[in-house]
């Protein structure tokens, strides 16, 4: 059973992400026939820009972009990495990310890696504790993510190369100009900040943001 002293708050065990991917706004409004003159709304484009990671600190929690879909131009996913060259053992982790949400949305391009911890939702005896405020993180322009190991029996992870922790999608909701509208990854005191944990105690690896900047235009 998770202990209270894992920092996330209990009740968010009894929760799942719902929040559905916005589909691309394409409206054409026609009238007469043929020849007849349409107007077209184009869809939002998302731009997301990640400063690189230059492989220090290590180890380190980081973003890094994917390549973007096609299929829904106002979509973009980021990937949370952990960045190691020598093993880490951990039994927990936690992520804390601030958006605006006038401006962005998370949506469900939303993967954990299902080597870590025994892979949440796999339905594993092991599989871990795997918990996100969904019911208000597109209101409050806060996520927080938990991945815990459900027993003390159940084994730890071991990690000695760069690998991904998670997989989030994040929506532009609206035009965003230059500069863009930030994405932080947050570290520091408090419940669900970044944190990579073994048996309570913060492993004390620092977290980059890497300067997220989401613009948007039509």
């Amino acid at each position: 059973m998770m202990s209270a002293s894992f920092h996330m708050s209990s009740n968010w065990t009894r929760r799942v992400l719902t929040a559905a991917v916005l589909a691309p706004a394409l409206l054409l409004l026609a009238c007469g026939g043929d020849d007849s003159p349409r107007n077209r709304i184009k869809p939002i484009q998302a731009t997301l820009t990640i400063d690189p990671f230059p492989n220090s600190p290590d180890p380190a929690v980081y973003l890094v972009k994917d390549p973007k879909n096609g299929q829904f131009p106002d979509l973009e996913t980021v990937q949370i990495r952990l960045y190691t060259t020598t093993p880490v053992t951990f039994d927990a982790y936690t992520i804390e990310m601030h958006f605006d949400p006038s401006r962005v949305q998370v949506g469900n391009a939303f993967e954990f890696d299902a080597g870590i911890l025994g892979g949440c939702n796999s339905g594993l005896p092991c599989a871990p504790f795997c918990i996100i405020n969904q019911s208000d993180v597109n209101s409050t322009g806060t996520l927080l993510i938990g991945v815990a190991k459900s027993a003390s029996t159940c084994p730890d992870t071991t990690v000695s190369l760069d690998t991904m922790l998670v997989r989030i999608g994040f929506i532009a909701q609206t035009t965003i100009d230059p500069p863009g509208t930030p994405i932080d990854l947050i570290q520091g005191a408090g419940h669900g900040d970044c944190e990579i944990l073994l048996g309570l105690t913060d492993l004390g690896i620092p977290c980059v943001g890497g300067n997220a900047l989401m613009t948007a235009s039509r």
